[in-house]
């Protein structure tokens, strides 16, 4: 087992082994004060935990929005073809990444998870192939993400 540690607004990846199987994770936080632009999850990221058949799991999370320190969260299946930047949520979203276009992948509270980029609360559109993590303005919150594989 691996430890995690905070850098930025990444949380290194940590991996863990039980019985042979092997649990990997990324995690992902768009800080309150980073409200409004996207913190980066490079397509590297997603290709290692999401491009291959069985997709990754998301764990995206809402955090103190109301200063009780307390999580809100929604969990659901992704898949991402890195030959064609294609991608689909168990929430029946799909798109296509690096198009131009912002699509958001799956939003919860003021938490969204994307393939768009945005900054100062500016849409930017698709410009590059990463995803990104946004906490925008419904509650000020911080917003975490984790993906498993």
């Amino acid at each position: 087992m691996k430890k995690a540690m905070l850098i930025g607004n990444l949380v290194v990846a940590c991996s863990l082994f039980i019985g042979g199987q092997a649990f990997a994770q990324a995690s992902y936080i768009a800080y309150k004060s980073q409200r409004g632009t996207t913190v980066a999850i490079p397509e590297s990221t997603i290709i290692t935990y999401c491009g291959d058949f069985d997709g990754c799991t998301i764990r995206l999370g809402m955090y103190d929005w109301d200063g009780t320190q307390r999580t809100a969260s929604r969990e659901f299946l992704f898949y991402y073809n890195s030959a064609n930047r294609n991608w689909r949520a168990s929430n029946d979203e799909a798109g296509t990444n690096y198009n131009s276009g912002t699509q958001h992948v799956y939003s919860a509270w003021a938490c969204y998870f994307t393939d768009g980029q945005y900054s100062g609360w500016s849409n930017q559109g698709d410009p590059n192939a990463n995803f990104g993590l946004l906490s925008w303005d419904q509650y000020v919150a911080d917003c975490k993400l984790s993906i498993f594989d």
